[in-house]
């Protein structure tokens, strides 16, 4: 009894102290391609200008446009947005930790909401913040409408779900819960025929809305098919992309992105502490079918069509994952409760100085930016994605995104007498084509910031090319 009572406190004063985190620690960089895409959109939303990019993400970036009305800067407006959000996240998770372990409660609950990992993802002005939040509000609408006989408890997941889909399109994996519900609660074909057509309505709602923007349905349909396109066979990540052997890709996925980064946050102290919950740990982690259904069916998007490089695209499968992991661990072992206080304040260690870093370290693009604004001589730069920030930044020097050789070599030549730089992504570009760059490169500068905020650009080298 008396040790439940202190979990409580720490728990609850855990939680503040997250809150407190996710608002002064929202990141005022728009710092990649995508978050640059976000911000614009708060000023000016337009999805043929990649404001934002397709399919437009109209309810985060709604609520990034209530925010920014109080929050100048536009990225930092967007991770304020996810704070808001991942907030309420508190209610449902709580309530789906009370159907479990109903002694230990506010202690799961602050033990999911403090995962490190998911601190640094939600001050980030990315729409997985948000998106990861709606989730816990869809999953616990999911348990209750399993739990109901009223034909309108069906309502609410259908509408979450379009809310989801309308954050972060690349969640539409957990639709399976949805069905796996049906499948659970309803005999009549026409019900389910009708659920079907009202799920349909929903996310109308907010495709309708998108559409509108664009100048109508085929606009939109369009846009649909060039970005599914180009995420499935240029720049998305996908397998069908992707020149490494599976067993490296899975590998990847389960060791690095989800237990190394997701769930240890890249603290070796953390991992060990993991580790020993795990450990802990007495038979098998019991679930019930729909979270294995939502689990699998997410985990295997990730595999086979997200970018296995961006770890944060599992987020979402390792808040699931730990929370059963916990759900385990305190029916199993009742005599190592304290080892969770432990992996708790531990987080909030780790996933704090995390968020820290990355909303007071400049960025290597911006400190790329800065550096070369200070530059007197004539020159361009030649870089990979890195351009869309420096517009961003509206540097002053001239840049150009280039991917082809080929066009390297024609775009440069209309730069006669100028100095020509490369970033390293450029020249690893080239290598995949079968270049030789090593007698045309020079080592200039390399740029440092947080590998963990940006595995892609956290780290930028600089070339001078040399005839």
């Amino acid at each position: 009894m008396i040790f439940r009572r202190f979990s409580t406190m720490i728990s609850i004063g855990s939680l503040l102290f997250v809150y407190y985190v996710f608002f002064a620690y929202a990141s005022p960089y728009a710092a990649t391609w995508d978050q640059v895409d976000f911000a614009l959109a708060l000023d000016r939303y337009d999805l043929l200008a990649m404001q934002p990019h397709f399919p437009g993400y109209p309810y985060f970036i709604l609520g990034g446009i209530m925010v920014h009305s109080f929050v100048e800067n536009p990225a930092q407006a967007l991770a304020t947005w996810n704070g808001l959000v991942m907030m309420s996240a508190t209610i449902p998770i709580f309530l789906l930790a009370k159907q479990y372990v109903k002694a230990h409660a506010w202690l799961l609950t602050a033990l999911i909401q403090s995962l490190s990992y998911v601190i640094l993802i939600v001050t980030q002005p990315m729409s997985e913040g948000a998106a990861i939040a709606v989730l816990w509000w869809y999953i616990w609408s999911l348990e209750r409408t399993l739990r109901s006989s009223k034909w309108s408890a069906q309502l609410l997941p259908l509408f979450l779900f379009s809310v989801i889909v309308g954050i972060r399109l690349s969640y539409f994996p957990f639709g399976v819960g949805i069905l796996y519900v049906w499948w659970k609660t309803i005999r009549n074909f026409k019900r389910v025929a009708l659920y079907f057509l009202l799920a349909c309505l929903f996310q109308l709602l907010w495709i309708g809305a998108v559409a509108a923007t664009e100048g109508g349905i085929a606009n939109f349909i369009k846009l649909a098919l060039s970005f599914t396109s180009g995420h499935f066979q240029q720049w998305g990540g996908a397998i069908s992309t992707d020149d490494q052997p599976f067993w490296h890709r899975l590998l990847t996925l389960v060791f690095y992105n989800i237990i190394w980064t997701g769930v240890a946050c890249q603290s070796v102290v953390l991992l060990i502490f993991w580790g020993m919950v795990v450990l802990f740990n007495r038979g098998k982690i019991n679930m019930s079918p729909m979270y294995r259904w939502l689990m699998a069916s997410y985990f295997s998007w990730a595999l086979f069509a997200q970018n296995i490089d961006k770890p944060r695209h599992i987020v979402p499968f390792v808040g699931l994952l730990i929370f059963f992991v916990l759900v385990r661990f305190f029916h199993a072992s009742p005599r190592f409760y304290a080892m969770a206080i432990i992996v708790l304040v531990t987080q909030l260690v780790v996933g704090a100085n995390a968020a820290r870093e990355q909303a007071t370290q400049l960025p290597a693009v911006y400190q790329l930016a800065y550096d070369f604004q200070e530059k007197d001589e004539k020159f361009v730069m030649f870089t990979w994605e890195e351009t869309r920030v420096l517009q961003y930044l509206n540097v002053s020097f001239p840049h150009e995104r280039v991917f082809s050789f080929d066009v390297f070599e024609r775009e440069k030549a209309n730069y006669p007498n100028a100095t020509v730089y490369v970033t390293d992504h450029v020249v690893k570009g080239f290598q995949a084509q079968g270049i030789d760059v090593s007698k045309h490169i020079r080592k200039v500068k390399t740029y440092h910031s947080s590998r963990l905020s940006d595995p892609v650009y956290g780290r930028i080298t600089v070339y001078e090319w040399m005839e």
